[in-house]
């Protein structure tokens, strides 16, 4: 909470507070700082008359930024909630979201962070325990049903006292900014001109640009109905934004020819299947979501978090005369003639099964996602973001694995696709990989 000689600023976590807070500090008159993430019902009498200002934020966002943020931070509330940052994306967001279902581990969830949080906030508070300015007592009265963003915003602006407040969207800051700052009276300096006008974010989260690619739809319609009190109040909706042009990964699939693939179909009827099931025991992509599909992996790489550094396992070699073609076949397509391959593998998934709705969160921008199905049916969708198509035998197809994806083989037929990811070297190097 920062007070000046026209406004009160009060700073909700994830709303570009850091940003904003420099901006005021340093350029409007009488600035000072009362309380990082400070409460307006703390707010001393002296300023009550103020005019109030903040950011809101689309809740959908707000959760994915909180994510990523407070996970890389280790942010003591939500090491509590996500067993010490152990959970994923939709197990931790959905912690937050349930905290007021009355249910027995959001009890003790709840009964736990009151006991860790701090009974006042000032000068002697250890700082991990000063952000995000929530106190013990915060926790003691949970909200039945809501959201905890909508809670979160809810409790900074609460106070028993009346105020003129006015909220800005963070969709849109800098011209927000400029519109509160004028309707409070502060004029628009070249300094401020020159920081807005500059607009380098602060504190920013290092998480995925198209907050959409998170959500499978039961996660969305959790948000929709915990929250919907600022998706109500401010007219937010779930949107789905375009990949950003800068990158070459397409926006959900993309066609790159057909090729030949009869011989390879009878090499992989001819698999017995001991070895689809010894291969996939040792498959270094066992997730829970690809529980329904056993892999044979030809290539993958060393570490998930570097596709650059990969290695050959031990079938590669027998297959790759009839693998190569077809994977060149494709980087010819994409234009490129200076390429790598990191991941090479066989995906069967079983007749009745599903590759649940999931996004590759370490997943590359430049490096391309390659489907080409050789064994399939008509009852076998693939969905990418709100697009599905029926992937036909020979068909070479890219999809984009950053956004929300799944599969769901509805025949009788196990389905069998040649699944690859190429990059070109070229790319290699670029900011945001």
């Amino acid at each position: 909470m920062i007070v000046t000689n026209h406004f009160v600023y009060i700073h909700t976590s994830r709303t570009a507070g850091t940003f904003t807070n420099k901006l005021i500090m340093e350029h409007v008159p009488g600035a000072r700082m009362i309380q990082y993430h400070g409460h307006l019902a703390n707010l001393p009498q002296q300023f009550a008359h103020l005019p109030v200002i903040g950011i809101v934020r689309n809740p959908w966002d707000w959760y994915v930024s909180m994510y990523f943020d407070y996970k890389r931070k280790k942010q003591y509330i939500y090491q509590m909630l996500t067993q010490n940052g152990s959970m994923g994306f939709d197990d931790a967001v959905s912690r937050y979201l349930n905290l007021g279902d009355g249910s027995d581990t959001s009890q003790r969830l709840l009964k736990m962070i009151a006991r860790a949080a701090p009974r006042q906030i000032d000068a002697s508070t250890p700082p991990r325990r000063r952000n995000p300015g929530l106190c013990s007592s915060d926790f003691e009265n949970y909200p039945d049903g809501m959201g905890y963003y909508s809670w979160l915003f809810q409790l900074m602006y609460d106070s028993d006292r009346e105020h003129d407040i006015h909220i800005g969207r963070f969709e849109n800051l800098v011209a927000e900014l400029r519109r509160l700052f004028e309707l409070t009276g502060v004029s628009i300096t070249p300094a401020i001109d020159n920081y807005l006008e500059d607009n380098q974010p602060v504190n920013r989260s290092l998480r995925p640009s198209m907050y959409a690619d998170r959500y499978s739809p039961a996660m969305r319609d959790l948000v929709a109905s915990r929250d919907r009190d600022i998706v109500e109040r401010f007219g937010y909706e779930f949107e789905v934004t375009e990949s950003d042009s800068r990158f070459p990964k397409t926006n959900y699939f993309r066609d790159l020819g057909k090729t030949r693939v009869d011989h390879l179909i009878e090499r992989v009827k001819d698999i017995p299947e001991a070895n689809w099931d010894e291969e996939n025991k040792d498959k270094p992509n066992d997730f829970n979501k690809l529980q329904d599909a056993r892999h044979i992996i030809f290539r993958f790489v060393d570490e998930y978090d570097n596709v650059y550094k990969y290695h050959d396992r031990p079938q590669w070699d027998d297959w790759k005369a009839d693998l190569l073609p077809i994977m060149e076949q494709a980087a010819a397509e994409l234009g490129y003639t200076d390429y790598c391959f990191p991941r090479v593998m066989l995906a069967r998934l079983a007749a009745g099964g599903e590759i649940k709705p999931h996004s590759d969160l370490t997943a590359s921008h430049y490096i391309h996602k390659i489907h080409v199905p050789l064994t399939t049916s008509p009852g076998t969708m693939f969905h990418v973001g709100d697009q599905v198509r029926n992937l036909q035998v020979g068909e070479i197809v890219e999809v984009n694995n950053k956004r929300m994806h799944a599969v769901y083989n509805d025949s009788d037929a196990d389905r069998i696709h040649l699944i690859f990811e190429c990059y070109n070297l070229a790319d290699y190097g670029k900011p945001g990989q």
